[in-house]
């Protein structure tokens, strides 16, 4: 059957085109790990022929302008395919990479099948990557998200125009493809200016904001328009196809960087699309619109669906950080194949077969005949099935998050899970399971974090949480208690919340968190953070000297790098900090940092995504000379001050030469750098010793100036001796406080 490839009415040559362009993202993927420009190309055909079809339904005398057929109609067509991939994926993590589980990818179950999923990544703060064992199986559909949104302000505006031209003002003069090439103009234009803001390259959040896309989609609209009226002469119609399709082929190639999208740059494989379209006709589009490559075209959504999340779980499954040739290979041939059985037994089946209703159609009459044929009966159950199957799916973040909260309430027995004891000599009974959960541990998270009270990044540099969502204020410990102690910092200070939160119920003592992500304090002109960071720290600064805390709380070291390379070192700024609290006669209780957890190349490694993959907690943890310094160096800082203590950690999560994962049967880790609840609270009894010097003391409103305080007793500045810390690293030279176990002992 032959088709005219300049037709107003259908393209099939297009269709060829969209199947080579999801073609061009597969390979991509799979083969060079970045983006091809396909995807945009993708965005532009949907435009053109979904828009197309809806603006010339509007166009009719006896169009009906209720909107839930052409909402059921492309419900029928997307949901199907995508509810089968997204339930296979969850699936196939659970079975083959548990390690993927996490609270995120959760989320992202129910903003795909939901289409708020370009949102969703912009809200995790998703960098839309090659393909790794890190990667989300879900990212990908960030642009079936944008997609379906288009196609729901394509539906509702359409009609909006049509009632109002043919019903509203019957204007028999006009109709509504005059009206909307215009509005479709403006809107491509704004939209692109608008996608360009940021110039060539932009921030990772304006690559999935639909906004930013919606010129793709719109400027294929414009040419639904207007393509068929440009009259191009038949000898050029192999000359536009052949540059387009070589604009597109070259695309990956030439433009490496993900952040040029939706931009400028975007014009390249956009206006090689422009030109197919417009140069239909010729020898080429004849081979577009051949069997083959319109049969690529027809499964061209479930394989863009399908690949991804077989590329990462493979890759994840297999530990391979990018994927090997053969692998590459297997997983494309799978693609294809698992795209052809879900276009001929899953999306053909269950589409909307009959021509969209008009207002003398009967289309439900027509429904309930449909019924009682075995075809209806059949096509009726799938739906029933895909229902059911999307319900399931939406319910898995909730009860994720019931499992997730569950944990948060739970406190382990130090006898069965000492945690960081295990490395002071206490027995660590066997046989039991690791706890918490480490599939779940990545999504429990500090009081803190949960209460609202921790501030996140994109913040205002003068906002500090102090209420919760609840509008209590964001105090801890005992509300009531006189002694102010502010726990202060990044999110390596809020790591300790949960066990100092109850420390002060216990010992009577009242906190004030005052954190920031990523924004240790750091004062001077030697800074290590963001300018952002520094003016919110000089506020915190500035609340602390007002309110006259009575000891201060955070962290005394950093790694050398991003991702966490060792030895630590104490960052100038954190030392200009520790002056600025001298001055005033302010104590600081400062913990060394954490190991962060990298690989042998020296890439981020989730400890807890090791865990749940290997159960080795010796392979998945570092060597304590790639994470600490022989001698603690937040110690030698801190010893030239009488009213500061250094807490040495590094004996709490290291051994000898090796800091594990798990220890007392506690996962030290809920990702990468960041401890558990669970070893926070297991450290209390170390840390319960380290606040008593401090305790003893007066609160400082009721204490006397201090230039006329006497000296404090040894015993109020005394520090916890260390198990095997160096002399030099010991920050007072007062006798150590009596503990009442062996705190030198060597890890077991």
């Amino acid at each position: 059957m032959t088709e005219n490839a300049r037709s107003f009415r259908y393209r099939y040559d297009l269709d060829g085109l969209r199947g080579i362009a999801i073609a061009l993202v597969v390979f991509y993927h799979v083969f060079v790990g970045r983006v091809s420009g396909g995807v945009d190309v993708f965005l532009l055909l949907s435009g053109y022929f979904f828009l197309g079809s809806q603006l010339r339904y509007a166009d009719k005398p006896d169009a009906t302008f209720n909107p839930w057929w052409p909402i059921w109609r492309t419900l029928r067509r997307l949901v199907p395919a995508l509810a089968l991939t997204v339930g296979a994926t969850y699936l196939l993590i659970q079975f083959l990479t548990p390690q993927l589980m996490r609270t995120e990818f959760t989320q992202q179950i129910t903003a795909s099948l939901l289409y708020y999923q370009n949102w969703e990544l912009a809200r995790q703060n998703a960098d839309y990557a090659a393909a790794s064992a890190a990667t989300s199986p879900l990212q990908h559909l960030w642009s079936m998200s944008v997609q379906g949104q288009f196609y729901l302000a394509a539906i509702l505006g359409s009609l909006l125009l049509g009632w109002l031209i043919h019903r509203v003002a019957r204007a028999k003069h006009l109709n509504v493809h005059r009206v909307a090439g215009p509005l479709l103009i403006l809107i491509t234009l704004v939209s692109f200016a608008y996608a360009s803001r940021y110039g060539l390259f932009a921030p990772p959040a304006n690559y999935y904001d639909t906004f930013s896309r919606t010129w793709e989609l719109t400027l294929g609209g414009v040419l639904a328009v207007y393509s068929h009226q440009w009259s191009i002469p038949q000898r050029l119609a192999d000359f536009f196809t052949g540059f387009g399709l070589l604009a597109l082929a070259l695309t990956g190639v030439l433009i490496a960087d993900t952040t040029a999208y939706p931009g400028p740059l975007s014009l390249l494989p956009l206006g090689g699309a422009a030109l197919i379209i417009v140069g239909g006709g010729g020898k080429l589009s004849a081979a577009l619109a051949s069997r083959p490559v319109r049969w690529l075209g027809d499964i061209a959504y479930p394989l863009y669906l399908w690949h991804w999340p077989l590329l990462i779980i493979a890759t994840s499954h297999l530990n391979q950080n990018t994927p090997s040739r053969w692998l590459g290979l297997a997983i494309i041939l799978s693609s294809v194949i698992l795209a052809d059985l879900t276009h001929r037994f899953v999306e053909r089946p269950l589409r909307q077969h009959r021509k969209r209703p008009l207002r003398t159609d009967m289309p439900v009459n027509r429904a309930r005949a449909d019924l009682r044929t075995c075809t209806g009966a059949a096509r009726a159950g799938g739906g029933v099935l895909v229902a059911a199957a999307t319900v399931a799916l939406l319910s898995v973040h909730p009860a994720w998050m019931a499992n997730v909260r569950a944990g948060e309430q739970t406190v382990l027995d130090p006898t069965s899970y000492p945690g960081v004891m295990a490395h002071f000599n206490q027995e660590v009974p066997t046989g039991l399971p690791v706890q918490p959960d480490p599939i779940l541990v990545g999504g429990i998270f500090p009081p803190t974090s949960t209460s609202h009270c921790f501030v996140g990044q994109d913040a205002e540099p003068t906002h500090y949480n102090t209420t919760r969502v609840d509008g209590t204020p964001c105090i801890f410990g005992n509300p009531n208690a006189d002694f102010n102690v502010f726990v202060v910092g990044g999110s390596h200070a809020e790591q300790w919340m949960s066990g100092l939160d109850k420390l002060g119920r216990e010992m009577n003592f009242r906190i004030v968190p005052i954190m920031r992500q990523g924004c240790p304090i750091e004062l001077g002109d030697d800074l290590t953070v963001t300018p952002e960071c520094a003016t919110w720290g000089a506020g915190v600064v500035e609340q602390i000297i007002d309110a006259q805390a009575d000891l201060v709380i955070s962290t005394t070291t950093r790694p050398q790098s991003f991702f966490g390379h060792g030895p630590d070192v104490v960052p100038a700024g954190y030392l200009e900090f520790w002056k600025e609290l001298d001055k005033h006669n302010i104590p600081f209780l400062g913990l060394r940092d954490n190991p962060w957890g990298f690989d042998d190349e020296g890439i981020a490694r989730e400890f807890d995504e090791c865990y749940v993959a290997l159960e080795d907690p010796v392979e998945c943890g570092m060597r304590r000379e790639q994470v600490y310094a022989p001698v603690d160096p937040g110690a030698i800082a801190l010893a030239e001050f009488d009213n500061m203590i250094a807490v040495d950690t590094a004996d709490w999560f290291c051994e000898e030469d090796i800091c594990p994962v798990v220890i007392g049967n506690t996962a030290v880790y809920r990702d990468m750098h960041h401890i558990s609840n669970a070893f926070a609270d297991s450290a209390m009894p170390l840390l319960r010793e380290y606040l008593k010097p401090f305790l003893a003391r007066e609160p400082q409103k009721q204490r006397v100036p201090a230039a006329a305080q006497p000296t404090a007793p040894a015993s109020a500045q005394a520090t916890v001796e260390r198990k095997g810390a160096p002399a030099s690293s010991t920050p007072t030279s007062q006798e150590p406080t009596p503990l009442p176990v062996d705190y030198s002992a060597k890890p077991v």
